[in-house]
Formats: structure tokens, sequence, C-alpha cells
């Protein structure tokens, strides 16, 4: 059995794009963060099963960790893990998705993403750099030449099998985010294959400001300080600057030079932000706080 674990918050905003996953194959668990009750609300579907929990409770790993333990006492095989704001592309993103793990080839997958209609052109770029057209299948042996990209997986819509999630210990649930990135790891060192499915296809973007990618920045600078040794091997340096190169390219390839200041402000954002977070134990919590996207961790880790 196949179920969809989700964690929710403003349950209302995403009320259509939730019952028409619910509606789909698999059951559906959601896990409801802004503290109202979710099957009292709109018209969920009877299909789906809500847990709810405080803001104060949620983190990135240990709530899809609740929701997979519910999933899997309720006999789930596979468990699918994304987030309320990735769309389905397709009525057979499910069938794709699985598919490997099905026919034995991986243990884990996850799905391609494109920009949402409208999206900036950076945004755009994003995209297609992180998901491209070709699927890739991953294993131990990649990690050299990969790198970081390596680990690369995302939770936004993603599969795993359930034996295997539990036998590697489930999500850390103790980290400010890339929870999945640190899962990717532990099945690759285990010696399993990941799948990167450009079939399976999800409709997910966002178009942060300069504001949101320095914080958000900081937080992946703070996750890679505290990820400890199950990342060796993961340089990020490197690929860093062939995301700068090649979306300068792109811009100038649409026609947009207008955008290269941006690119350049972006680039220095992120950079600037990522080394204050791979420094964090050096700051103040006021000044974390201030400085991260994810602000709540803060309260929550333990020191």
């Amino acid at each position: 059995m196949i179920t969809i674990v989700i964690p929710v918050y403003k349950f209302n905003d995403y009320i259509k794009t939730i019952n028409a996953i619910a509606e789909g194959p698999g059951e559906c668990i959601f896990i409801v963060s802004d503290g109202e009750i979710a099957d009292k609300r709109g018209n969920l579907s009877p299909k789906a099963v809500s847990i709810n929990i405080g803001q104060k409770d949620f983190n990135h790993g240990g709530t899809r960790n609740l929701g997979a333990q519910m999933a899997s006492e309720r006999g789930a095989e596979i468990l699918v893990f994304m987030t309320q704001d990735a769309v389905p592309a397709g009525p057979e993103w499910l069938d794709h998705l699985v598919a490997p793990i099905r026919s034995g080839e991986a243990v884990a997958t996850f799905a391609r993403q494109l920009p949402r209609p409208g999206a900036s052109v950076l945004e755009e770029f994003s995209r297609y750099f992180n998901y491209p057209a070709q699927s890739r299948l991953r294993t131990r042996a990649d990690i050299p030449e990969m790198g970081v990209k390596a680990f690369f997986f995302s939770n936004v819509c993603s599969a795993v099998r359930a034996d295997v999630f539990w036998e590697l210990g489930g999500f850390p649930d103790d980290v400010i985010m890339n929870e999945d990135m640190l899962m990717a790891a532990k099945v690759l060192r285990a010696g399993h294959a990941i799948k990167y499915v450009a079939e399976a296809e999800v409709v997910h973007s966002h178009d942060y400001s300069l504001k949101q990618q320095f914080r958000r920045n900081f937080d992946v600078g703070a996750f890679f300080a505290d990820a400890g040794g199950m990342l060796e091997g993961a340089a990020v340096g490197g690929e860093g600057f062939r995301f700068v190169r090649e979306q300068l390219r792109y811009v100038l390839r649409r026609g947009r030079p207008d955008l290269l200041p941006l690119v350049v402000l972006e680039a220095g954002a992120k950079f600037s932000a990522f080394q204050l977070g791979k420094r964090h134990r050096f700051l103040p919590l006021s000044v974390k706080k201030r400085m991260s996207m994810h602000s709540y961790h803060w309260d929550q880790k333990k020191e």
C-alpha cells in the first residue's frame, strides 16, 4: 500500500490541491500544524486522515516521522512525502514515482519540479538546473564524482520503501532543514540506490526576495555545520559556482541582460548567508533567529 504524508500549514489555502491528491491513488495523511482541526474545515476528502499538532511542535524531520509512523501502522509499504504546495503535473505522477521502488531498481525516489506559470526567469532556471529532464540512478559509487549532488533529494515529492525508512531510523528530527538530504545520505551509505524520476512531475517553485534568499541560505549553512560525517565528500563550493555560471548564461539566452546585476546580488547574498550559517555557533541566539527562515528551530534546538 502507498501512503502520502503531507505536513500542512494554513490548511484552507491549499484545500483544492490537497483534495485532488487525496482523491487520487493511495491513502493520505495530513499533519496540520496551524492549530485547527483539519477535518472540520472545507470539504476534506473522506480518504484523508489528519493529525493535529501545535506550531511549536513542528520540525521538518520529526513531523514527517509522525506521519510515517501512522502510515506504517496502517500497513503502508511505500511512504510518499509531499509538501502542501506541490501540484501534480499529470495523473500518472504517482505511478512514475514509485515504479523504481516496485521494480526493485531503487529504494527511494524523488520527482521533477517544474516552475509555476508566471515564475521569474531566475526561478525558472533554478527548477531546470536542479531538476533536469533526464532521470538518473544514484548509488554510493557516485559520491566521489557528484559530491553534494549525490545527496540531493527533495521531500517536495519523494518516496521511500517503508521498511528501509525505518531500518535507517527515519528522518533526523533535530535539523533546521534538508532532512531529505540526510535521508538520501543514509540510503546511499547503506548500499541502496536512489532514483531521480523525471517522468514524475509536480509544479512547485518559489520566487524568493533577496532577504528570503539570505535567510534560507543562512539555514543551509547552519545545516551543513551541524550535519557531521554523514555528508562527507559533499563539497558544495564547486556546485555553487557552477549554478551561478549557468544562471548568467541562462538569463542572456532568455534575452534578459537586465537581470545580470540581480544574479550577482543574489549570489552574494547566498554566499555570505551560507558562510554565516556555517559559523552559527559563534552567534548569539537573538541574531540567529533574525537571520533564519526557520526561527522556531533555534528555540527547539538543544545546544
